[in-house]
């Protein structure tokens, strides 16, 4: 019966995670849908009062934020700046370059034909018992005018476009809604994981927006008409609260408004979190989601719990060895991917810039691999929620009593500044060139009067030459014309120019290249074979151009050594070569002189030892030159050929110089014992000069020095 329960209730876990990612794939369908909606018709554009509630200055994001406000291609609107005080940075940065001031607060633009009208700068003060963002939202109140007929909000935060404004109030003005929104997407300024499960949290919110009884405004962008806020007056409906948004869907939706979601417009909007930041904030969120809108807040925590307690069962049938519990993990991993494609594909269509993918494609990972982890987490979030009613906001420690009533616990001092070199703005701008070419005349090209010709003669008949100046016409000899360009501007004739043509520097750049070997170059020779000549695995022929072979050396006169014992000196190698000769995949050059210039019949059999290396290694027959069992060099300058002469040793057995072996041993090349070979492989002493050494005795007595 338990096993029976089980499965049902993971039948239902999945399906609803089926709906959860069909949802994410109509988002796309819906969005095209409703801006094919939205084309169609004539819109009649009102008139737009957009009041934006700003504090402090950021260096990158407030001058993009006001820059685009101010360059709507909306026909008809004006901006209403509201804040706490005239010495908050973005109101010093305001008046300098608006030149503006508390006594002459309206700035009006000069051009008639512009979009925007005026800006206005209004301030609320302190707030004492509400929230300062609705504080200074109602003293912009004060300031609208009979001729708004739309009212529009916008938070400083955001990234938006030119046409951010008129697609906002596009459904409002062709008559269907009389409230439009937006939402956001966040979007990580690092990839730092705070900032990534913020982005990952916030849009699986997103993409499941668009409903009809489950929109809600957003402050951030949202718009209403002039009727709607005169009947539910909204500047009483604020007072005393933290949110504005979600106070003012609930009245909005009382009275049957609908509400209408722009799902094209989603505006992304950076983050920064820390994690003390981004736990702030979701609760911060959910805390003002409890007590202005609790249906949404019961739905959020109904949708959450069900996910966990799946979740959590499906953990604990698999720990105590159910295995039919591994059939919704499968279910569930293969639609998480399908989801996050899906939720990718949603983004990539909204912002077509390519950091913002950028910085969104990296938040991935979170949506493939660790969805139960993020969900986890977001559920913790939401419960600590339950009993919290207090909030910071802004610098701001509130406590939510009410919907309607709020206090202030405690505030922090300001201490930012208006930071040095911050950009103006780049309407002004604009309207200062747009004077300057008014008052200036443009360059035209003026022609420079041609100047008299200078002639000289020389008299012949007498002895001393003279030169006079005479006019062109009466110019008997030979005249030297002063030509004069016709423009001011003209480039001098046979001068290099230092523009040169696109097509002429492609052309040098391909001359100036050296041609490389092609693969079709390389004649008989494989493909095999051209790379390991390059890897130094073969023998180049270019590599023996040049060297020649440098002469032999030798001990000095008075102990020659034999013949056949001579090596040259060997040549120079490269890098590669040297460590190929170390690994012996190359043939050594000191060894194939050895044997090359070897006595016939010298050569024995191979050792015991240096067989079974090569049998183990595979390598060349040829690769171990110089273990050569024949090579013997005896006292008196002979040499013998047969393995058991070569085992001969002129010194006592316990002489040093017989148990001395290895690369320092004048035998170097007889050892084939394997005893022999097994002591080589101690260090050795650097080589001594060949020839008969001193024995020493066996044992010695006790020293006789003094």
């Amino acid at each position: 019966m338990i096993e029976k329960s089980l499965l049902a209730f993971w039948g239902v876990w999945v399906f609803l995670l089926l709906v959860a990612a069909f949802r994410v794939f109509g988002f796309s369908i819906a969005r095209r849908h409703q801006d094919r909606r939205l084309r169609r018709g004539s819109t009649v554009g009102k008139r737009v009062a957009l009041i934006v509630p700003v504090k402090g200055f950021d260096l990158q994001a407030t001058p993009r934020f006001f820059d685009a406000i101010f360059g709507q291609t909306h026909r008809d609107y004006r901006v209403i700046v509201c804040f706490e005080s005239w010495e908050d940075p973005v109101a010093l940065w305001l008046c300098e370059h608006l030149e503006l001031s508390a006594q002459r607060p309206i700035w009006i633009h000069p051009d008639p034909a512009s979009g925007i009208r005026s800006v206005t700068l209004a301030c609320g003060g302190l707030a004492e018992n509400e929230g300062q963002k609705v504080h200074n939202q109602r003293a912009a109140f004060a300031e609208l005018g009979p001729d708004d007929a739309i009212i529009a909000f916008a938070d400083a935060d955001i990234l938006c476009g030119p046409d951010w404004l008129e697609r906002l109030v596009a459904p409002i003005n062709r008559g269907k809604y009389e409230l439009s929104t937006t939402y956001r997407w966040l979007v990580p300024k690092r990839p730092t994981l705070p900032n990534q499960l913020a982005s990952v949290i916030n849009a699986s919110i997103t993409t499941q927006g668009g409903a009809r009884w489950s929109t809600v405004l957003w402050g951030g962008s949202m718009a209403v008409t002039r009727g709607v806020f005169d009947e539910l007056d909204v500047p009483n409906l604020l007072a005393g609260s933290l949110n504005d948004d979600l106070r003012l869907s609930k009245a909005a939706r009382a009275t049957g408004r609908k509400i209408a979601f722009v799902r094209s417009l989603i505006l992304p909007t950076p983050i920064d979190f820390t994690w003390g930041g981004f736990f702030e904030f979701v609760r911060r969120q959910y805390t003002q989601v409890k007590f202005f809108s609790p249906i949404l807040y019961f739905g959020v925590n109904l949708v959450l719990a069900l996910y966990m307690l799946g979740l959590v069962s499906i953990v604990g049938s698999i720990v105590y060895g159910y295995f039919f519990a591994w059939i919704p993990v499968a279910a569930a991993y293969v639609i998480d991917q399908f989801r996050a494609l899906a939720r990718q594909q949603v983004y990539l269509s909204l912002f077509p810039d390519t950091p913002t993918r950028q910085r969104l494609f990296a938040t991935s990972w979170l949506e493939h691999m660790l969805t139960p982890l993020w969900m986890s987490l977001h559920w913790i979030l939401l419960a600590s929620t339950w009993t919290q009613n207090r909030v910071s906001w802004g610098g701001i420690r509130y406590r939510i009593l009410s919907k309607s009533k709020t206090r202030v616990l405690h505030r922090a001092v300001p201490t930012s500044a208006l930071p040095g070199g911050a950009p103006g703005l780049a309407m002004i701008g604009a309207l200062h060139d747009l004077r300057r070419g008014s008052m200036t005349q443009p360059i035209r090209p003026m022609r420079i009067p041609a100047e008299p010709v200078a002639t000289f003669t020389a008299a012949g008949e007498e002895p001393r030459t003279t030169a006079t100046e005479t006019s062109p016409a009466a110019a008997p000899a030979v005249a030297v014309a002063v030509a004069t360009p016709p423009l001011v501007f003209a480039a001098v004739p046979d001068a290099p120019s230092a523009i040169v043509p696109l097509a002429e520097s492609i052309r040098q750049l391909r001359a100036s290249r050296i041609p490389r070997p092609r693969a079709r170059d390389r004649g008989s020779r494989s493909a095999v074979e051209a790379v390991l000549r390059k890897t130094r695995l073969i023998a180049s022929p270019r590599s023996m151009i040049g060297r020649t072979e440098p002469p032999a050396r030798s001990l000095p006169a008075e102990r020659p050594m034999p013949p056949f014992l001579r090596i040259p000196a060997p040549l120079p190698l490269s890098a590669p070569e040297r460590r190929l000769s170390k690994a012996r995949c190359e043939r050594l050059p000191i060894l194939a002189e050895v044997t090359s210039s070897s006595r016939p019949g010298s050569h024995g059999p191979r050792s015991a030892p240096s067989a079974r290396l090569a049998s183990k290694t595979r390598l060349s027959p040829n690769a171990f030159p110089g273990c050569i069992s024949g090579y013997s060099p005896l006292p008196n300058g002979s040499a013998s050929s047969s393995p058991s002469a070569s085992l001969r040793r002129p010194f006592p057995a316990s002489s040093p110089a017989a148990r001395r072996v290895g690369p320092g041993s004048p035998f170097r090349f007889a050892h084939a014992d394997p005893r022999s070979a097994a002591r080589s492989s101690r260090t050795v002493p650097a080589a001594r000069p060949f020839g008969r050494l001193p024995a020493r005795p066996v044992s010695r007595g006790a020293s006789v020095r003094p």
